[in-house]
Parts: C-alpha cells; structure tokens; sequence
C-alpha cells in the first residue's frame, strides 16, 4: 500500500490574509510532523491574499520544500481552497487545519490514530473547549443539529476548520461537480464512516476573523442548502401556522368589533398583515437564493482557479 503513495500525509492549509500567522504555525506544522515520524507534505493555497501571504509563502518554500504553495487567482473562498489542496494531494491521509492559529498543530497525530485505528473515513475535530463569541457558537450548534436531522449522522463541531479524511474520501469529493460544497455535510450526505475526535482551541494569534454577523449566517444556510431543502419545506409549515393564526386574529377582530365596538381591532389586523407581509418576503427570499444558486450551477464555471504553483516539482 506504501508505494501507491508519495507521502503519508499530505496537510492542506487554506490562507486569507493570513501573512502575520502562518510562518509560526507553519514551523509549528513541521516541528510535530517530525516528530510524529511519519513521512509528509504541507499545501498551503493562497486563496487570493490582499497582503503579502504569498511571499511570505513563497520564502518559507525556499527554506522548507515540503511546504508546497498553491496561489489562486482570487478570493473564491475557503471550501474551494481545501477543494484545490485536495487535488495537490498526494498523501494516503489529508489533514486540513486552519491558518490562524487556533488548531493546534499536535492535534493531527491523535487525528491521523482516531482515523486509522477505527478504519474511518473522516475524522472531524470536536472543539470541546471553544473560544469563539456565544453567538457563534449559537449558530454553529443550529447547524449542527440541523445536519443531524436532516442526514441521520452525529457531527459534534461541523464548523472545525481541523480534520482528517482517508483517500476513498477524498476521491469522493472531488468527484463533485456542484459549487456549494461544505465538506463535512457532503461527507455526511456520503454515508461515508466518520468520527469525532475531542481536540483544544486556542485564541487566534493575531488579527480578526472575517466571519462577521450577517456573514455567519450566509454560510450556515449555504450549509443547509448544499445537501438539503430543508428551508423550502419549513416555509409550509410555517404558512399553515400563519394560516389558522390569521383565521384566529380575523374571529378575534370581528367578535371585538360586533361586540364592543371601537377601531382597536383594525390596530390588531394592520400589525398582524404587516407581520405576515414580513414572513412572506422572508419566504420569497430563501426561494430566491435557492434559485440563484440554481443558476450559478448553470453557469458551469470551475470551482477555482489556480495562478501559480510553488513546488518541488514531482507533482502528478
């Protein structure tokens, strides 16, 4: 099995914007990768820094050349970085580990073990002890739970950037064509075997998250949306609700009126259709972004592109 590989392990390290972390956590990499004795191979993919990422990259390769660079020709975002560090691949199992950071490097052995002595196919980091906002982590056990239910899979911590995927996995996945693509829920939706491994958290080193408010939540519903309708078929529950809700509102608006008379139930219907107004806009958008998604597939444009490659030069 050995010679079908050119390395063990291959690491896949997404970069935006990251110029004043990624040398420590890249030496921290290789520090443990030595360690470990296992041989091993770094990815790093420039997914189109703003700042001097690339050169920072491209000096580090000079001075380690098992450290290979991936540059893109723009920011296409983190899941199409993994997606073209996995097609850079050459190790029997890839790890992917964020480039802030925040998941610590000495993780990845316990990783590569979980996966190997269980004869899994992904193994996902499980951030028992995070140190991300509550309203992070409120969205981020949502999701979860929603991915739960709608694969029938247990995935602790669907957010961790920290996992490690066998060769059948990664083949799996790059057999996707579509471009919302969320690896652990495609994994889910896989049927492939998975675990979760307890790993620690640490604060980022340097720098803020690019993950704002309004942009969590985007790609928490890019989650859900990627592998389900889920958002769709809860609006029909949702209009049943308003539907006997209204009916209610209407009875309780006309009993007032014959009854005891005044313009308070007109107050009552003006706030309840503005109300519905609101949910039926809300309901109009997600079958828009479903639509709009249906059309950026139509499209058939790659799901990356790459510019340059800094490498040792035995790439397949």
């Amino acid at each position: 099995m050995r010679a079908e590989y050119d390395v063990d392990i291959s690491i896949v390290v997404p970069v935006y914007n990251e110029a004043e972390n990624i040398e420590a956590v890249l030496d921290e990499i290789v520090e443990v990768m030595d360690k470990f004795g296992r041989s091993y191979e770094v990815i790093v993919v420039d997914d189109g820094s703003k700042d001097n990422s690339f050169e920072v990259l491209k000096r580090y390769h000079e001075r380690e050349p098992r450290v290979r660079v991936v540059r893109l020709t723009r920011n296409f975002g983190q899941h199409p970085a993994v997606y073209a560090g996995f097609t850079y691949a050459r190790g029997k199992w890839v790890t992917t580990i964020d480039a802030d950071g925040q998941n610590p490097p000495e993780e990845i052995p316990k990783l590569v073990k979980t996966l190997e002595e269980g004869g899994y196919d992904f193994v996902q980091g499980w951030r028992t002890q995070r140190k991300d906002s509550k309203f992070r982590m409120f969205f981020s056990r949502a999701v979860n739970w929603i991915i739960q239910k709608i694969t029938g899979v247990h995935i602790q911590d669907i957010g961790c950037g920290m996992a490690v995927f066998n060769r059948t996995a990664i083949q799996r996945l790059l057999q996707a064509t579509h471009h919302y693509r969320y690896i652990p829920a495609e994994i889910a939706w896989m049927g492939l075997k998975i675990a979760s491994c307890p790993i620690t958290q640490r604060e980022r080193r340097k720098g803020r998250s690019r993950y704002r408010v309004w942009s969590l939540f985007w790609v928490n519903f890019d989650i859900i949306a990627s592998i389900s309708t889920f958002p769709v078929e809860i609006m029909g529950v949702v209009g049943i609700l308003f539907a006997v809700l209204g009916f209610a509102v209407g009875m309780g608006a006309l009993l007032w009126q014959v009854f005891r008379g005044g313009s308070n139930a007109s107050i009552v219907l003006m706030s309840f259709l503005s109300l519905l107004v609101g949910v039926q806009i809300l309901c109009l958008s997600i079958l828009c972004a479903y639509l709009s998604r249906t059309y950026r597939e139509v499209q058939h444009r790659p799901y990356f592109i790459v510019e340059e490659v800094v490498t040792d030069g035995r790439d397949n």
